[in-house]
């Protein structure tokens, strides 16, 4: 069976860069055993120099989402420290999870894309080609989308609006173009985003319930180093 790799250098260092900049950028759990939790696993993972130290801090990260903390900078940390622990398949699954609540970020796309190397065995692998197709869903986080789709449904029936107001009175040129822009513009507005916050939700609520199944694992000591 072939030995399971541990990160890149690149992928070390975006996953180190990622670690740094989440943990300052995070507000502290209000609950005195969730921060507590927090700063053992920002301490854990400062101090980090190999897969199983890097392991043990995502497995302090996993208890804060197992006891029901849910946010984008808490599932950034832990995918940078699945990363470097060597995990890519969980780190992907925690990038993800990230995005959903962040919006897709530089920070975010680096570590998905040293995520899916690790799963491939490569120095680097790119994002898959609907990420570009779909930017809209993945760019923005899962409630900017949600407040999306109800302002389409507001322009939407603004239009509606408009519409009736323009039969009940002479046509005007004015509310024509009020009338067929709301319909037009919000009926898209809100069918895209509505689609693409509930398939968000659903797949959030899958991973919330299949998350404590998951067994997070290091990497083998085989090195994968990056081209000269």
């Amino acid at each position: 069976m072939t030995p399971r790799r541990t990160p890149s250098r690149t992928a070390r260092a975006c996953a180190a860069a990622l670690l740094c900049a989440a943990a300052q950028a995070a507000a502290v759990p209000d609950d005195a055993t969730r921060a507590f939790l927090w700063e053992q696993a920002n301490t854990q993972a400062a101090a980090a120099d190999r897969p199983e130290a890097y392991l043990k801090a995502a497995q302090t990260y996993n208890r804060l989402v197992n006891d029901g903390v849910s946010n984008g900078t808490l599932f950034s940390n832990l995918g940078a420290a699945l990363v470097l622990a060597g995990d890519g398949a969980n780190a992907a699954a925690a990038f993800e999870r990230a995005e959903r609540h962040l919006g897709a970020t530089p920070e975010t796309r680096q570590g998905l894309s040293a995520a899916l190397a690790l799963q491939a065995g490569r120095p680097h692998a790119d994002l898959p080609w609907s990420r570009t197709a779909l930017f809209w869903h993945y760019g923005l986080p899962c409630e900017t989308r949600a407040w999306a789709a109800l302002a389409g449904w507001t322009l939407f029936w603004l239009g509606a609006l408009c519409r009736t107001h323009r039969r009940a009175r002479a046509t005007h040129a004015t509310l024509r173009s009020l009338s067929d822009t709301g319909l037009l513009a919000g009926g898209l507005l809100a069918l895209a985003f509505s689609a693409s916050t509930a398939a968000t939700l659903l797949l959030e609520r899958h991973d919330r319930s299949a998350w404590p199944s998951r067994t997070f694992q290091t990497a083998a000591p085989l090195d994968l180093e990056d081209s000269p």
